[in-house]
């Protein structure tokens, strides 16, 4: 250690372990407040005066050096400190050998608890360490615990200092002399009473619980903590760097630890369709009901509670701010916080739709892991069908063919020709037994083109290391019985460990298990809808097995694939795909011999992709649903979903979105529009919406449209004039809750503020769709206004410019982030607010802080 780290190696000509005092040492290291000078300086001059009084033999002898090494005054350690230089041992140039020990003759520091080898200084040997007190005890409490302690012995013991950790069960307690500690050792086990041979015979003192207290030196106690050897935080520091001069040990040893963590980690292994649901919708096993009321409580414990409790915060904090004098008055604490039930809570609303219901829906590029022994028993399934098929076909040849000896007619000779069934059916079993092993011969070898070594089985060299491994471990161990013999002499059954070495396959879906798990398809997921599986079959079936390029890793940060979002809307029958990818020439990690550039055929491979999604209708796979799920398939106002040429829904829209960055990029980060319309139209009540790529839109449909009418409902409450009243919408999206409102004729203006522009560009679209655009009023005023901004910076020069006889109702819309300080103070500076609907999406997160600032006093 050196002065610059440690203030402690300031030292004075002196052993290791004796120091300077703590009060000297502050004015060396760090600058001396104002308040404090005074104080400091005399008590330096007091300590300076005793030092000059005293012979250099004399302060030799009291810090148990020798006395060839003179004490030089006090006066001069800030230059001493200054010249200090380090060297080996973390002696300083003014540092004298260590007193060599009586036992073995070394030169070594002498740890013990002696007090003649310790500093002047040192008050280690006068402290004593008082456990099994109360956890949660005072300071004041503290003084009276001790006083309690010393009952009767206050003319033999006394208590100088006494210090406790706030959330510890143990005093530190430093006495008056060193010969103070053995008889309060003493007092505190035993009661002062001593047995035979020296050993505490009374009771212990009891803490408030009745549970017994223990006294121990506290020098012994940091010696066992440090493993017996009694070294200073220097000292073992100085033993992590004896090899060379660094941390290079310590690093090894948070290395040695990372590593353990990683290895006491859960073996990755493949997901039952159970287990996917827990980890993806980890409330599919409760009915309906019993959801909602799980709901309901939390809403209630983890909202309303909090924000009544954070009412009541900002009011301390007021008073604090008055007794400070930093405020000159304080309103009293409002009545309806002190109620029983300070925010009443509404039963949850019913969704109409319990199943299927999302109309986004958004899947990860990666692999998905299959076991090498699951896909070679499905290959040994459809050989040993095909086989039989053959075997059959065989069969009836041969009956025919001894038919025909027979003597059997013109029919016997015409069956064999066709492929020897009775029935004349064996051209087509022929036929089919041909395609079948044509097909599976050919997905064989596409499988095993398009996969690359290193993606389909865990590194070699970590496979041949632990066959070596457990080749040398079966070599040198003794023979024991076999696996099956042991576990039947013990009772048990092992479990076979899960296999490491799994098939990597080119795949979209959900991260189940993180990135390392691999992606599950969604098939089983009661909230995604049937086009989507389509559209995720379309990808993993046709797509993806045959193309060269790889998907996105987000450990190295290599490949091409990123992510695909799926938008869709089953009243218009329209569907947009959004392909987020790294470009081409790689991603951020990409390697430098160009093995990560695919710019030659990335072109090619966009628009084979659009082929295949814009091949036809999307088709509708078969789900894996639970035994409860309940089939909600309904016309909506478009057709049937059946599997039709008419009904069917179809790609309308594809879009690409070069994103180069670690993360997710922004909502209005640039895209590509490659095939169809720029925009998704979706159906909302009485409304019609477009959405952009880029545009936050409900992913419940029918949700959104009981939530929208709950809006309405609130605002129909409060406004007597609706054609005067202006509507607020801030984040406000795609206009849908402000246009809402203006079609179910709730209010008479609207003004909407959001920070996606994309966004914006919508809801001035929807305004047209809907008969809003560019009308006006007999005054002269746009029905509607739409700014592309964000609602901090705005919304202040908004609200001036609206008339001061119109009256106003707000409602926000905030993303998980909830709303800048700015905004809430600027709505709750404005008077002429009448009602605030606060719709949010983290109620258990940002609603509270945001409730709480808006129902606090300013």
């Amino acid at each position: 250690a050196t002065p610059s780290t440690d203030r402690r190696a300031a030292r004075y000509s002196c052993p290791r372990n004796a120091y300077l005092p703590t009060y000297y040492l502050s004015s060396l290291v760090r600058p001396i407040k104002p308040q404090q000078a005074t104080y400091r300086q005399s008590r330096i001059n007091k300590t300076n005066q005793k030092m000059m009084n005293t012979t250099p033999e004399e302060a030799a002898t009291k810090l148990g050096n020798e006395p060839t090494a003179a004490a030089a005054p006090l006066t001069a350690t800030a230059s001493a400190a200054a010249d200090t230089t380090a060297n080996g041992s973390g002696q300083t140039e003014g540092d004298t050998k260590q007193p060599k020990s009586e036992e073995n003759g070394d030169t070594t520091t002498n740890n013990t608890t002696n007090t003649d080898t310790r500093g002047h200084w040192d008050q280690t040997s006068r402290k004593v360490v008082v456990h099994n007190v109360l956890k949660y005890i005072r300071a004041k409490e503290i003084t009276k615990l001790t006083t309690q302690w010393l009952l009767g012995h206050e003319d033999t013991i006394q208590i100088v200092k006494t210090k406790k950790p706030p959330k510890d069960n143990w005093v530190k307690v430093t006495l008056a002399s060193e010969e103070m500690v053995e008889p309060f050792i003493k007092l505190i086990n035993s009661g002062g009473v001593v047995g035979e041979g020296g050993v505490g015979g009374g009771s212990a003192m009891l803490n408030g619980r009745g549970k017994p207290l223990f006294a121990k030196r506290a020098d012994e106690m940091f010696s066992e903590r440090r493993g017996g050897g009694g070294d200073d935080g220097d000292s073992r520091k100085r033993k992590e760097r004896d090899d060379n001069g660094n941390n290079e040990n310590s690093n090894n040893d948070r290395n040695s630890t990372k590593r353990q963590r990683a290895d006491n980690r859960p073996p990755i292994r493949i997901l039952s369709n159970d287990e996917v649901r827990d980890k993806i919708t980890p409330l599919w096993r409760m009915p309906y009901e019993e959801q909602l009321d799980t709901k309901a409580r939390e809403m209630v414990t983890k909202c309303a509670v909090k924000i009544v409790k954070e009412i009541k915060g900002k009011f301390r904090i007021l008073e604090r701010e008055i007794k400070r004098g930093q405020r000159q008055s304080c309103p009293k604490l409002y009545d309806w916080v002190n109620q029983k039930r300070a925010i009443e809570m509404e039963q949850p609303v019913r969704s109409p739709q319990m199943y299927e219901y999302r109309n986004k829906c958004e899947f990860t590029f990666g692999y998905r892991l299959v076991e090498p022994e699951q896909e070679q028993k499905k290959n040994e399934e459809a050989i040993s069908i095909i086989a039989g098929v053959i075997d059959a076909v065989e069969v009836k040849k041969e009956e025919e063919v001894d038919m025909k000896d027979d003597g059997g007619g013109e029919n016997s000779k015409v069956n064999v020709e066709d492929g020897g069934l009775m029935d004349g059916d064996t051209a087509t079993a022929v036929k089919e037994v041909e395609e079948t092993e044509a097909k599976v011969e050919e997905e064989a070898q596409v499988k095993k083109d398009a996969i690359k070594e290193e993606d389909i089985m865990a590194d070699d060299e970590a496979v041949k290391t632990e066959k070596n491994e457990a080749t040398a471990t079966a070599t040198d161990a003794p023979k024991t019985k076999e696996p099956a013999a042991a576990a039947a002499d013990t009772g048990k059954t092992d479990t076979p460990p899960p296999p490491t070495n799994f098939q990597k396959i080119p795949s979209v879906g959900f991260l189940a298990q993180g990135w390392s798990g691999g992606v599950y398809h969604p098939h089983c997921l009661q909230n995604t809808p049937d086009w989507s599986c389509g559209l995720a079959d379309l990808f993993n079936n046709e797509f993806l097995p045959t193309s060269p390029i790889p998907p996105y890793d987000s450990k190295c940060h290599r490949g091409i694939w990123r992510t695909v979002t799926l938008r869709c809307s089953l009243r218009t029958r329209e569907c947009m795909v959004i392909v987020l990818h790294a470009p081409s020439k790689g991603g951020a990690g990409k390697r430098e011999d160009g093995q990560d550039d695919y710019s030659e055929v990335f072109e090619g491979e966009k628009n084979r992709m659009v082929e295949i999604l814009t091949r036809g209708v999307i088709p509708m796979p078969k789900r894996e649903f639970p035994e409860d799920h309940v089939d909600e398939h309904v016309d909506d106002d478009g057709g049937s979903e059946e599997n039709g040429e008419e009904g069917g829904i179809r790609v309308t829209s594809i879009f690409f979105q070069e994103y180069e960055g670690l993360s997710n990029p922004k909502p209005d980060h640039p895209v590509q529009h490659v095939y169809g319309k720029k925009s998704l139209e979706e159906k909302l009540g009485k409304c019609t919406f477009q959405i952009s790529p880029g545009a936050f839109f409900q992913t419940n449909t029918k949700g959104a449209e009981v939530l929208y009418n709950i809006v309405v409902d609130r605002i129909k409450e409060v406004t007597t004039n609706p054609k005067e009243t202006l509507l607020l919408d801030v984040c406000c999206g795609t206009g849908t809750i402000g246009l809402t409102c203006l079609k179910e004729g709730v209010v008479g203006r609207l003004v909407g503020v959001d920070i996606a522009e994309p966004a914006i560009e919508d809801a001035k679209i929807n305004a047209e769709k809907n008969g809003y655009a560019q009308e006006e009023d007999a005054t002269a005023t746009k029905i509607t206004r739409f700014v592309a901004s964000a609602a901090e910076k705005v919304l202040p020069d908004v609200m001036r410019d609206i008339p001061r006889n119109s009256p106003i109702v707000a409602v926000v819309d905030p993303a998980r982030d909830g709303l800048h300080g700015v905004v809430i103070r600027t709505l709750r500076a404005n008077e002429k607010i009448q009602r605030l609907v606060y719709v949010s999406c983290n109620p258990t997160g940002t609603l509270v802080r945001d409730a709480a600032m808006l129902c606090s006093p300013p």
